[in-house]
C-alpha cells in the first residue's frame, strides 16, 4: 500500500476553501486534471455517502466514489469504488484547517497497485511521480479558485 501527501497555504479562509470543497459532485472546477464530474445515483449531492463520477481529460479514464468520511468545514475522505485506473483500495482525503493568515490545504492518496509484483515496479518507477504531480495540480487549483473566489465576493 502507497501514501503519499501533498500541502499548500492558500491566501484565502479555511471557510472560502471548504466551500469550494464541499461542493462535491463540482470537483472539476477546480482538479484540472478532469474533463468533467457528476453526482451519480440516489446518493446526498454533499456528506456522508455522496457519490460522483469524474471523467479525466485523457478521454479514457474514470472513477467513481463515494464519501466514506465528512468532516463539516475541515475534510472529507473518499473511496474510488469504480473505474479504469491502475490501482486499487484507493482513499483520498482532501482538508483545510487555518493557518495564521492563510489555511492550509492537505491531499492524501492511500492505494494499492494492481498487477501484483509488476504493479508494485510501476508504482516506484512511475505512478508515484504521477500521482505526486496530479496531488500537486488538485491543490494549486483549488487555490486559484479559493483566491478567485475570494477576490469575487471579497
Amino acid at each position: 500500500m502507497t501514501t503519499l501527501r501533498a500541502e499548500r497555504d492558500i491566501a484565502a479562509s479555511a471557510g472560502v476553501v471548504w466551500t469550494l470543497l464541499k461542493d462535491f459532485q463540482h470537483i472539476d472546477a477546480f482538479n484540472p486534471n478532469l474533463s468533467r464530474s457528476f453526482h451519480i445515483g440516489d446518493a446526498p449531492l454533499e456528506g456522508l455517502g455522496a457519490e460522483r463520477r469524474c471523467e479525466l481529460k485523457d478521454g479514457r479514464n474514470w472513477i467513481e466514489e463515494r464519501v466514506i468520511d465528512w468532516r463539516p468545514g475541515e475534510s472529507y475522505t473518499v473511496e474510488i469504488y469504480a473505474g479504469t485506473m491502475p490501482i486499487r483500495e484507493v482513499r483520498t482525503t482532501l482538508a483545510v484547517s487555518p493557518n495564521g493568515a492563510v489555511s492550509r490545504a492537505v491531499m492524501q492518496i492511500t492505494y494499492t497497485p494492481k498487477f501484483g509484483p509488476i504493479g508494485r515496479l510501476l508504482d516506484l518507477l512511475l505512478l508515484r511521480w504521477k500521482m505526486r504531480g496530479l496531488m500537486d495540480s488538485v491543490l494549486k487549483g483549488l487555490q486559484q479558485k479559493s483566491v478567485e473566489s475570494l477576490a469575487a465576493n471579497g
